[in-house]
């Protein structure tokens, strides 16, 4: 019994696992997706001051970001499925390409002073489309670079990564806007597609790894599953984007519209508050990615993540209550816990799919995300108009609790 929770503790010790970077082909992927995500942060914080500079206000830049928003959604499917066909690092490859292009035409227009928004918002909406193709396929090349026991602790490197470069991002491009313009920033996110690109096109098509079928003399081969038939067959796949779509109904409204308002109004923490608070989340979610890697050894994944779901649910429900600094405190605890969930059930997914199928799955997983996020973020500016903005904290913990706690009522979600 003694060896038992020996081993156990073992299991779960919290330490970074680094074994995947021993890959040369994931340090590649890892140092690209690294740049991508802190070349993000650039864009996010040059596109307003590039919008005010050039006579718009507010209304130009919410149609500029929904315009970008929409694009991703509907390239994601699409990203999907010519990852299957044609193979994840082209597609990302591509991806990196169509953005670089595109940002070097934004700092072109910032740099020589172009006031009218409408090229500028062809270009924001290209950036978009190349974002909905890049993510399901870096989710379905990740299971080709690595042998399947290592495959969790490299989703948790890479969410790691993620969050570093998010949380790192917007101060630095911050002070490259203030000591110098939109249009070195632009430059800049244009540097690290460009870097981005350089990685994946040393990947190449080195990892694709032969899987041999065997075929009795004289008998067909085997018909490979279409997506519909996983879809219709994978009791775990259905119920992963139903859990999916239902927690994500009201986070990013939570997060975008009803976290402002909670610190402003409610807190009266004011816009270094508010950036206080979305640092707590983001630095949680970089420790859940760390805290993830220790879990290697745990044997039930998805009902290990539904439970940190539920932990989600309830570190939310306490936001609004706990004034400024147990604000802070409870959404580290939800940052470590939506991360953790989320790269367990990611690997889950990714390793019980079939690898020609691993573009689609994933791009459905994503659209499934993504999907309700400007429903989401319509209804949380009503709520909060209307009640406030506890009323959307204790719905959205209502909404994840309800999510999760269907998910770990499932015998399929449990059992895995």
């Amino acid at each position: 019994m003694a060896d038992t929770a020996t081993a156990t503790r073992r299991r779960l010790r919290p330490r970074l696992d680094l074994t995947p970077l021993r890959s040369r082909n994931f340090r590649l992927l890892f140092a690209a997706e690294s740049i991508s995500v802190f070349g993000d942060a650039f864009h996010a914080v040059a596109l307003p001051w590039l919008v005010y500079t050039t006579g718009g206000g507010a209304r130009e830049l919410g149609l500029l970001v929904a315009v970008y928003g929409l694009c991703r959604l509907a390239t994601t499917p699409l990203g999907g499925i010519l990852a299957d066909r044609i193979g994840a690092w082209r597609v990302m490859l591509a991806a990196d390409l169509v953005r670089l292009a595109c940002t070097v035409g934004i700092a072109v227009a910032a740099v020589t002073g172009v006031r009218d928004l409408v090229p500028i918002g062809l270009l924001v909406a290209g950036t978009g489309l190349g974002a909905g193709l890049f993510q399901p396929a870096a989710y379905a090349i990740t299971p080709r670079l690595l042998p399947p026991e290592q495959l969790q602790a490299g989703n948790a490197l890479n969410s790691t990564a993620a969050f570093a470069a998010g949380l790192a991002g917007p101060g630095v491009a911050g002070l490259v806007v203030v000591a110098l313009s939109p249009g070195a920033a632009f430059t800049v996110d244009a540097l690290t597609f460009a870097v981005s690109a350089a990685c994946l096109a040393a990947i190449g098509a080195s990892h694709r790894r032969a899987t041999p079928v065997v075929v009795e003399a004289g008998s067909p081969p085997a018909p490979r599953a279409t997506f519909r038939q996983a879809l219709r067959e994978s009791p775990l796949l259905r119920t992963v984007l139903v859990v999916t779509a239902a927690a994500n109904l009201t986070v990013g409204g939570m997060i975008r519209v009803g976290l402002p308002s909670l610190a402003s109004v409610d807190l009266a923490a004011g816009a270094g508050g508010f950036g206080g608070l979305l640092a707590a989340f983001t630095g949680g979610s970089l420790a859940g990615g760390l805290f993830s890697a220790a879990l290697t050894g745990v044997r039930r994944r998805g009902a290990t993540a539904m439970l940190a779901g539920l932990v989600m649910a309830g570190a939310v429900a306490l936001v609004p209550f706990a004034g400024y600094v147990g604000a802070l405190v409870a959404l580290a605890v939800a940052g470590v816990a939506s991360t953790v969930t989320n790269v367990l059930i990611i690997t889950e997914v990714q390793q019980r799919t079939a690898p020609h199928l691993l573009g689609r799955v994933m791009s459905a997983v994503l659209f499934a995300g993504l999907g309700l996020f400007p429903l989401s973020t319509v209804v949380a500016g009503l709520v909060v108009e209307a009640y406030g903005s506890t009323v959307l904290f204790l719905a959205t913990a209502a909404t994840l609790a309800a999510a999760f706690g269907f998910g770990l009522s499932r015998r399929t979600m449990r059992e895995q």
